[in-house]
């Protein structure tokens, strides 16, 4: 029984999510099916071929393909933009006219030439989805707006035949012109999920050099190596595949699993993963694992199950649709038979129905949603905030539960000198400009925090030398000198404070000095807590590092809930944990590491400016939220932002249920045929868009 992963084109909402998976799951052979809404895929377990599952979803009103693997990730998003762009602009000509005051009107014919285009042009789709639900006995809140939208049309030509002086162009033009924008809003973030993956696979490189068996160098790709293969990685290039070192010692990156910005020493009989980084020296590699078998492809397919696994948020509007759709075509249906019945026939019956119709059209039920989301994106922007993802945005507002990863997040993620101890009475100063000078061509994290610390001039340097997993040793003036951990220079240190990296700097004669280096806690950090502690939230510390550094950190942060040397599943599993409490999880990160747990939260923050340059995009690919500006104040600011923007949707979603509520009885009695009856519901329905759009531009105060 395989697995095979598929693209679907036509869904649009949960309930299509539905109708894939029903009609896949009645094919012969299929064991499962599983769509995932974010990237319009599905995986299907099972022994049915491609054609079989193509032909039930086709005949379900969608379309099934195989994955084109070069396929640009952006395609999608062009045709919704020309489609809102082509709305928007000729529908403003025809909102013009409705300012009031403006005696100005365009002509019947030009509101029909600009019309046109826009309901049964842009807005084709919205036909195209609600003949296809009808086929299948089904309605959503496409039915509406294609009926909606081709009745106000129909009744505008009727209006302009018989020379009615205002006519209702402007009312199915507008609809079509608001709900493009909104569905370009959903078509833009569900862009993210493949960037996400995209930026964790990238990290393995594309080729390896295979070690023949004559011994020589040969280029393959990647997908050409096999278990058993021997690689040769050289320094400053990633690992292809797992495997073990088989020789040479080296230090190697590995900030995309566990998040510490320090090197690991490896040898040989030491594993080595896909994806980390090689320095000081070049290692061969025995493979043991490739492909989708990496734990960098795991990593990557955590990810997407992550996001998969909670499904986007919908619109209020879309997931009501199955009772309100239904319900105003049955009042539409009561309507036209009770004004029939009552004596009126056709010509009396048609216009309350049709003035009901028009009413009920969710113009502001579309737009309460989308248009408070745009204005708000903006303003958090301007915050420093990016949001990819406005229902992560709500859920921050929403969040009971913030966790932090450490290195690079709560702290500043690189080593800074904070201590020279002395130790045969050579001032501080000339040990610091020594261990500076030794140090000069060093790109290794701990050299870069010494050097840091030193103002002055560097000393000459000869016979340098680099020693991957132990130091470095040099001559200054004739005299030599090495700089590396207590068991390169065969020497003990003396006590230190327990979460200090110790680097020993000794001569001919024995050590001379120690500097202590290590994390240094973001200086906001401890007022960001408070203020979080204050808003009711409970925070966590969730880290890779061990367990005294961290307990440590959190204790000078102000957080009190802390677990270490966590590895990325486990992080994964502790934000399960957390939501299946009922938490509304929040998780702050900025590693390779971080990106299966930021895509799990509820709402992933993203650090943009994060020690870990390998690992900082692929955790701003996989966060919807992503913290622009440097420091740990931005989240303050989203949150806030997250409050008021959750408050506004939430109004203007009264406000257009509301509407309804009141205007549709009306429009059923005839109410308002006395006020022009479908003239008004157009002029009514304007207003009720007008007013959530205004209400969501509070916003950018």
């Amino acid at each position: 029984m395989g697995q095979q992963t598929y693209t679907v084109s036509g869904m649009t909402c949960a309930a299509c999510v539905r109708h894939v998976e029903k009609a896949l799951k009645a094919t012969p052979g299929v064991a499962a099916a599983a769509v995932n809404l974010a990237t319009n895929t599905v995986t299907v377990e099972g022994t049915a071929n491609f054609e079989a599952l193509a032909l039930q979803v086709e005949d379900a009103g969608y379309g099934l393909a195989e994955i084109e693997p070069d396929t640009p990730a952006g395609d999608e998003l062009a045709p919704a933009r020309r489609r809102m762009l082509l709305a928007l602009v000729l529908t403003a000509p025809m909102l013009v006219t409705m300012v009031p005051g403006l005696s100005w009107h365009l002509p019947g014919w030009a509101q029909l030439l600009l019309a046109t285009p826009v309901v049964f042009g842009a807005g084709l789709g919205f036909f195209q989805r609600a003949l296809r639900q009808v086929r299948h006995g089904q309605a959503s809140m496409d039915t509406l707006i294609a009926l909606g939208s081709g009745i106000a049309w129909a009744f505008a030509v009727g209006e302009w035949w018989q020379g009615a002086h205002h006519l209702s162009f402007e009312t199915a033009a507008a609809l079509v012109a608001f709900l493009l924008t909104g569905k370009y809003l959903e078509a833009r973030a569900k862009t993210r999920a493949t960037d996400a993956l995209k930026a964790l696979l990238a990290l393995a490189p594309p080729t390896a050099q295979r070690i023949e068996a004559d011994g020589s160098l040969l280029e393959v790709p990647v997908s050409a190596l096999h278990p058993g293969d021997r690689v040769r990685v050289l320094p400053g290039q990633a690992v292809p595949a797992d495997g073990r070192v088989s020789s040479g010692v080296a230090e190697v990156d590995e900030s995309m699993l566990t998040g510490e910005p320090l090197p690991v020493p490896k040898g040989p009989g030491e594993a080595l993963v896909a994806g980390t980084v090689v320095h000081g020296s070049a290692l061969e590699l025995e493979v043991l694992a490739v492909g989708a078998d990496t734990q960098l492809a795991r990593m990557a397919a955590l990810v997407a199950q992550a996001q998969g696994s909670k499904a986007p948020a919908q619109d209020l509007a879309d997931r009501i649709s199955a009772v309100f759709v239904p319900l105003i075509l049955v009042l539409a249906a009561v309507t036209f038979a009770g004004w029939w019945w009552l004596g009126g026939g056709f010509a009396q019956a048609w216009r309350p129905a049709v003035t009901l119709l028009v009413i009920a059209c969710p113009c502001a039920l579309g737009l309460a949603t989308p248009v408070a989301v745009m204005v708000g994106l903006g303003a958090a922007a301007r915050q420093g905030v990016l949001v990819r993802d406005a229902a992560a945005l709500e859920a921050l507002g929403q969040a009971t539960d913030l966790v932090f990863d450490k290195t690079g997040t709560l702290t500043e993620g690189r080593p800074r000198l904070r201590q020279i101890i002395s130790c045969v009475g050579l001032p501080e100063a000339d040990l610091l400009a020594i261990g500076a000078s030794l140090e000069r061509d060093s790109e290794h994290p701990i050299g870069r925090g010494i050097r840091a610390a030193h103002a002055g001039s560097d000393l000459p340097v000869q016979a340098f030398r680099a020693h991957p997993g132990g130091g470095i040793t040099g001559e200054l003036k004739g005299r030599a000198w090495r700089l590396g951990s207590a068991a390169f220079l065969g020497v003990a240190f003396p006590r230190i404070e327990e979460d200090g990296i110790a680097v020993g700097l000794s001569d001919e004669s024995g050590l001379q000095g120690v500097f202590i280096l290590g994390d240094r806690l973001r200086a906001e950090a401890p007022g960001v807590v408070t203020q979080l502690k204050q808003q009711g939230l409970r925070l966590h510390l969730l880290t890779g590092d061990r367990a005294a550094p961290a307990r440590a950190m959190a204790a000078a942060a102000g957080i009190e809930e802390v677990t270490a040397e966590v590895r990325p599943e486990a992080k994964l599993a502790h934000l399960k944990s957390l939501q299946a409490q009922g938490a509304v999880v929040g998780f702050v990160g900025d590693g390779v590491n971080d990106a299966p747990a930021l895509a799990q939260a509820d709402c992933g923050i993203a650090m943009g400016s994060g020690a870990g340059e390998q690992g900082t995009g692929a955790a701003m690919a996989a966060a919807p939220l992503v913290l622009l500006r440097p420091g740990l104040e931005p989240i303050l600011a989203a949150r806030r932002l997250a409050l008021r923007t959750h408050r506004v949707i939430r109004q203007n979603l009264g406000w257009a249920f509301g509407y309804n509520l009141v205007l549709v009885p009306l429009a059923a009695f005839g109410q308002l045929e006395r006020f022009g009856g479908p003239m008004l519901a157009g002029v009514a329905m304007g207003l009720s868009s007008l007013t959530v759009v205004l209400n969501a531009l509070r916003l950018r105060r």
